[in-house]
């Protein structure tokens, strides 16, 4: 897998931040280390309706919200969690129909992306 300077990463994030619209999905693949939230904090920075709200790793909250030009943004890591059923509680299948979600470690979402406008960044 390509290994993207930060540059790069921001380059990417705004490129999408600035073409996509709600709603959409965008699943965040890669090792540990390789750019997931810092892809998001690009992303984010972009679109924020206050600029200076600190976008952090949601690995402990699971789901943050942030509001921003776009609407709501859900930055969503599912690596704690065990099941789909956990899914189904978050409501994360109602925000990717009406919002637009950044997922690190999506495979436990696989099964119900198909009909989800999104796009896969591998990292």
């Amino acid at each position: 897998m390509h290994k993207y300077t930060l540059q790069e990463l921001e380059s990417i994030a705004q490129k999408f931040s600035s073409e996509i619209h709600p709603p959409y999905t965008i699943l965040l693949e890669g090792e540990v280390g390789a750019g997931k939230t810092t892809f998001s904090q690009f992303f984010l920075k972009n679109i924020l309706l206050d600029k200076n709200q600190p976008v952090t790793s949601p690995t402990f909250n699971i789901v943050q919200i942030y509001e921003t030009i776009k609407g709501p943004v859900w930055h969503v890591d599912l690596y704690r969690l065990k099941s789909e059923n956990e899914i189904f509680d978050l409501g994360l299948l109602e925000a990717m129909h009406g919002c637009i979600c950044l997922i690190e470690w999506p495979e436990l979402i696989r099964p119900f992306i198909s009909n989800c406008n999104h796009s896969v960044l591998k990292l």
